[in-house]
């Protein structure tokens, strides 16, 4: 069951919702309730009004986090930021399993309010804990296109997560991974240096293979976009995206880095995983969009990397 409030009128203040969420709680009896926030608001208004309830706090964001956490409240941070809060919730509860706060079949509110993404409306499900949602991976997050495998998709999250670990320990090196449709990306972009995996052989250019990994990461220091088949196959590194302008739609303050990778999977239809050397998170495009934001910090902790 859930309730959408996505009509034309404001949205329900936090207060209101955690009210709306308490009295659906009264009727139903939950084993717990979920609250996805990022400034804390609502996770702090359930608290108060919860009576016997047990409610658990879920953030992407570290200081809300830090405040519920020395407040003393029972709050977990998550890895992820997906495109849309029904995904959103369903990346909460998957976190919120695996950390063994609650056990399948646990019948559990969810509630996200209007903070996490702004323009939207709050949203409710009521749900039982189901042993499936443990397997969620990464791919399970992104629509692939032009078969990319899954995999593939999870090892270019985990060399990106060595890179934005590394990009927060001062290093300032960002990366860009753009993952199927190879060569269509390829075509009108520049080879900025002479390709370092041209000669190599096939085992050297699979970025499945983990061997390559750490290699992976210094050559990110390298200017330029890693360009791949969606078998994970290396075409180029050092690849210089020039897309004609278009109208991508990212968040206020990515730079130059991101702007390309996203008109990239706007003109094709590869899949980009790019990593910030500002803030160290990695991001995904896909259609000239963000789809998923990830923490580098505790990212491979929550959400399964296939072998």
């Amino acid at each position: 069951m859930s309730i959408a409030n996505n009509s034309i009128r404001s949205p329900r203040s936090d207060e209101d919702l955690a009210r709306l969420v308490i009295s659906v709680a009264e009727a139903t009896k939950p084993d717990g309730i979920i609250c996805i926030t990022e400034t804390g608001v609502l996770a702090q208004h359930l608290y108060r009004l919860s009576g016997g309830f047990r409610v658990i706090a879920t953030t992407t964001n570290n200081e809300t986090y830090d405040i519920l956490a020395k407040a003393g409240l029972e709050v977990i941070r998550l890895p992820l930021h997906t495109a849309d809060k029904y995904t959103q919730i369903r990346h909460a509860i998957t976190v919120v399993l695996r950390s063994s706060s609650v056990s399948v079949g646990d019948l559990v509110i969810c509630a996200i309010g209007h903070d996490v993404y702004q323009g939207e409306g709050n949203l409710i499900v009521l749900t039982e804990m189901e042993a499936s949602v443990e397997k969620l991976a990464v791919s399970d997050l992104i629509k692939l296109t032009d078969g990319i495998q899954p995999k593939v998709l999870e090892s270019a999250v985990t060399v990106a997560c060595k890179i934005g670990r590394a990009a927060r320990r001062g290093k300032r090196i960002g990366a860009i991974f753009m993952l199927g449709d190879s060569l269509n990306v390829l075509k009108g972009s520049k080879q900025l240096v002479p390709n370092p995996f041209q000669g190599h052989d096939k085992a050297n250019r699979m970025l499945t293979n983990p061997d390559i990994h750490d290699a992976l990461v210094e050559l990110s220091k390298l200017d330029g976009a890693f360009v791949l088949r969606g078998d994970g196959f290396i075409q180029a590194a050092g690849v210089f995206l020039t897309s004609p302008p278009t109208e991508t739609k990212l968040v206020a303050g990515l730079g130059a880095r991101h702007a390309a990778a996203a008109a990239a999977t706007m003109r094709t239809m590869a899949t980009a995983i790019v990593v910030s050397a500002t803030d160290g998170n990695i991001r995904a495009f896909s259609g000239g969009k963000m789809v998923l934001q990830i923490d580098p910090d505790i990212a491979q902790g929550h959400i399964r990397m296939s072998a």
